[in-house]
């Protein structure tokens, strides 16, 4: 009897309209035959921010990027910051070298999938932690296979080296692939998430879903084996850039963020997800008596920041702010209204102030994370209660997050080429993926992406963790 396998495709990016059109079309057809027609298609919610690494967290780990304290693809940690003057966990970027820390920053006691198989493979994923000498099949050729593409906007080559990698996977009796497809994420920031060279690219994967069901089936592994096709994030097309560092800056208020790091005292410091979503953090001088390490409360941060809060609330490119309201309160700010997530007793309630930034109306009835997935499942800002509280829970998060609004972001100095398409926020655009499955009668009902990590481990015949954020579907 074979291992049972499971195969995880991350089609980084991939919104599931776009998918879900293609496969009404018919231009997915191995995708509809092998997977679809004898399994499920449904969706579910990613997590905050919705942006490329961070938002691989729930895959490898079971966990929110805020329970793993990596909230963002940069981030600032103020305990570090203020403690050490040349500390290794001050700040980071995922975006460049300083990626090869991912691993590093995770806490420990949160083992990976890498850590729990026995014999894991990973194709393109910065999450390597756990993995066997040689089972990471792109660690050589991913940095040229990304800079090529980089240089010469040629991202189908880099999907073509994931087919090439999964396909010789294979023959090596894996039990669990972490494959990522990174060229749909690419050409929507290149062009936009409908355009033909990233609709191709959706095409591009369909083909390579019909190449390893074949080598499965030769290899008499395919009905023992789980193919899940999901992303991390979808996107929308960006028409106008607001650099929200520089916006700071030109106002006086001397400002840290990428690739400007090198400062002595600044006041201020940005930090960008996916380009609509920021962690803006107030430092030196900006924080009046209260402990540096401690991040202050909306009404602090208005009082601060003086005439600049109101004409950055007021901005088009602005379509939420949201910041500490008490110990367990949060306030999301908008020019429209504000409204207030708060866990009390027996749950999280949310409340509109005056106006509704959200439009969820009055939820006061206390709901369990479960129950606020469901109320805000089908809204225009999917989870977006749980996933406030979980990233203010985080020591490294911001004491303000900004979200763009569609059609906006929030970076543009040393972005090359121009994004057209950005992703990281709070909208449903963002926030609902695609999740495809061979497999039926798992449990009903709005889902996570982080849902899917205790599920392949009991589908595996595993054990499935207790210090995860998901809940098992099967």
């Amino acid at each position: 009897m074979s291992r049972k396998l499971a195969l995880i495709y991350l089609v980084d990016g991939a919104r599931a309209d776009v998918m879900q059109q293609l496969l009404d079309d018919g231009d997915l057809p191995n995708i509809q035959e092998y997977v679809v027609c004898n399994g499920t298609s449904r969706l579910a919610t990613t997590v905050m921010p919705s942006a490329t690494g961070p938002a691989y967290l729930p895959f490898m780990t079971g966990c929110y990027p805020g329970t793993l304290n990596i909230p963002g693809l940069r981030w600032l940690d103020r305990r570090e910051y203020f403690a050490k003057a040349l500390g290794r966990y001050r700040f980071r970027s995922y975006n460049g070298p300083e990626a090869g820390m991912f691993d590093g920053d995770m806490p420990p006691e949160h083992p990976t999938m890498y850590e729990i198989f026995d014999n894991p493979y990973n194709i393109l994923s910065l999450i390597t932690r756990g993995l066997p000498r040689g089972h990471n099949l792109t660690a050589w050729s991913k940095p040229f296979a990304y800079v090529r593409a980089h240089l010469t906007h040629n991202w189908h080559r880099v999907d073509a080296l994931s087919r090439r990698c999964l396909l010789s996977c294979l023959d090596r009796d894996p039990d669990f692939i972490y494959a990522v497809f990174p060229a749909v994420d690419s050409f929507s920031h290149l062009q936009h998430p409908h355009h033909d060279q990233t609709l191709q690219a959706y095409r591009n994967v369909d083909i390579s879903v019909g190449e390893v069901v074949a080598k499965l089936k030769r290899l008499g592994r395919w009905d023992d084996t789980l193919l899940i096709l999901t992303a991390d994030h979808g996107l929308t097309a960006t028409h106008t850039h607001m650099d929200l560092g520089q916006f700071f800056q030109k106002r006086g208020l001397d400002t840290l963020t990428y690739p400007g790091i090198w400062k002595l005292r600044p006041q201020m410091s940005v930090m960008i997800s996916g380009n609509s979503y920021g962690l803006v953090y107030l430092l030196h001088g900006m924080n009046g008596e209260r402990d540096p390490a401690q991040p202050p409360l909306d009404a602090e941060i208005k009082t601060a920041l003086g005439p600049v809060w109101d004409e950055l609330l007021g901005r088009e490119e602005i379509d939420l702010l949201i910041a500490q309201r008490g110990p367990q309160a949060y306030a999301v700010m908008a020019a429209r209204g504000t409204g207030v997530i708060e866990r009390v007793t027996g749950g999280l309630t949310y409340r509109p102030e005056n106006g509704d930034p959200l439009g969820l109306g009055s939820l006061t009835t206390p709901m369990d994370d479960r129950e606020a997935l469901a109320a805000t499942f089908a809204s225009d800002y999917p989870d977006i209660l749980v996933q406030v509280e979980n990233c203010f829970n985080c020591s490294r998060g911001g004491d303000l997050v900004a979200i763009a609004r569609n059609g906006y972001d929030l970076r543009s100095s040393f972005e090359w080429p121009e994004h057209h398409g950005s992703h990281g926020s709070l909208h449903r655009e963002h926030m609902i993926v695609p999740v495809i499955y061979n497999r039926q009668d798992w449990a009903e009902g709005p889902m996570r992406t982080v849902d899917l990590f205790n599920t392949i481990l009991k589908w595996s015949g595993r054990t499935p963790l207790e210090n995860t954020d998901g809940r098992t579907l099967c």
